[in-house]
């Protein structure tokens, strides 16, 4: 008997050599498809995708705008058929036949058994062009399976007010769809398995690289965990394309995962670089550091960043290894006074559940386990209290 949650719906896909199907690809034809796609055009988009993950590779990645989303999910916490099938097959010439015009592709060159030069492999970047104007922008594409079956990249770019020569960086997450375990639910796995740059292009373009103007920004954190009466520790602000101190691409670095489960950040404001990173704390908790459940924390912020990554660990009065993050954009605050707001995501990193309560004479928690089981035992990042408030940010240009 087949296993699936109430509502959700199997599309059954026949079993077969996932990787030689890859060359049928969307119809791709090689390498001149990567020229296609490519190709300036007078104005639009260039989106860069890179690979971040350190030995698995992206089959053709889709991009299309995010109001195409319903095409790609179906509302109950899971993708459409067409989008199902390319993640398992790599495929998406039913997505883009579905989304029809405001959808493009673009791929790699690494070959697939059959010879097909379709994947875009470890540290490798490839440019898509997207025509016209946009809200936000949908980046989808398939992990291929040399490890695992039914996993995805994807991530959502506003760039609502871009001019010709500015861009926005944003991390790609890493997704699973439950497929193989017969679950049909998508479930986060992983923070920074790629990187999408996305610069507006046009005849006005400058040679500046798109880079922005240093601008100072405050950044105010607050706390919505009245419920639980949880405390944040303290924060860490830095540029969103600073995040691989914080990310590997399947799980968080030794710095994040130490400031996660420990609270104190200077190991990643270390690993980052001090004028690149900053820390905000509140007044509270025995340290005297913790930001209380109803309060906020705020400082200031020197960048030229586009984006901007917060994150924080929750205090371990409940759960001893979930975090709170966001990144926002910051392209459309142009004058003093301008602010965007953005809500804070929970996470758990899994630690607790992968290191046992004791080992001999070590604590669960110490550094010396949590060295020894992050070389054992894999550990995986899920998103939890999905429905809750659990924190804001308010970024303000000064």
């Amino acid at each position: 008997m087949q296993n699936t949650k109430p509502g959700k719906r199997l599309f059954v896909i026949p079993a077969l050599a996932v990787l030689t199907a890859l060359s049928v690809l969307a119809g791709c034809d090689g390498d001149d498809d990567v020229e296609e796609a490519m190709m300036p055009e007078p104005m639009g988009y260039r989106v860069t995708v890179t690979n971040n993950l350190p030995d698995e590779l992206f089959a053709p990645i889709v991009v299309t705008h995010a109001h195409n989303d319903p095409l790609l999910f179906d509302g109950a916490n899971y993708v459409t058929r067409e989008a199902q099938t390319q993640i398992l097959t790599g495929n998406p010439k039913e997505v883009l036949a579905r989304i029809g015009d405001g959808a493009v592709r673009g791929h790699g060159t690494i070959p697939t058994p059959d010879g097909q030069n379709v994947l875009l492999g470890p540290g490798e970047s490839v440019e898509i062009m997207f025509d016209g104007d946009a809200a936000a922008l949908r980046i989808l594409a398939m992990v291929a399976p040399t490890l695992y079956d039914d996993h995805y990249v994807s991530a959502v770019a506003d760039v609502t007010g871009l001019m010709p020569g500015q861009f926005v960086l944003v991390p790609l997450s890493r997704f699973d769809i439950g497929y193989d375990e017969m679950e049909m639910d998508i479930r986060l796995v992983g923070e920074n398995a790629g990187t999408v740059t996305i610069e507006r292009v046009g005849d006005a373009a400058v040679d500046d690289g798109g880079m922005m103007d240093v601008a100072a920004y405050t950044v105010e954190v607050m706390n919505h965990l009245s419920e639980s009466g949880e405390f944040l520790a303290p924060i860490v602000v830095t540029r969103a394309n600073d995040e691989h101190y914080l990310f590997d691409g399947t799980y968080v670095t030794e710095a994040a995962e130490h400031q996660i489960l420990f609270g104190p950040p200077f190991r990643v404001i270390d690993a980052i670089a001090e004028g690149d990173a900053v820390s905000l704390r509140g007044d509270g908790g025995p340290p005297g550091v913790l930001l209380p459940a109803g309060e906020s924390a705020s400082g200031l912020f020197e960048t030229d960043a586009t984006a901007l990554r917060i994150i924080a660990m929750v205090a371990p009065t409940r759960v001893p290894d979930n975090y709170v993050s966001a990144v926002v954009n910051v392209t459309a605050l142009r004058m003093p006074g301008d602010y965007v707001t953005a809500p804070l995501t929970r996470f758990d990193i899994g630690h607790d559940e992968a290191v046992p309560d004791h080992d001999g004479a070590l604590p669960a928690h110490s550094e010396m386990m949590t060295h020894r089981h992050r070389e054992m035992t894999p550990m995986d990042i899920t998103q939890v209290d999905a429905d809750a408030t659990v924190g804001t940010v308010k970024i303000t240009r000064q």
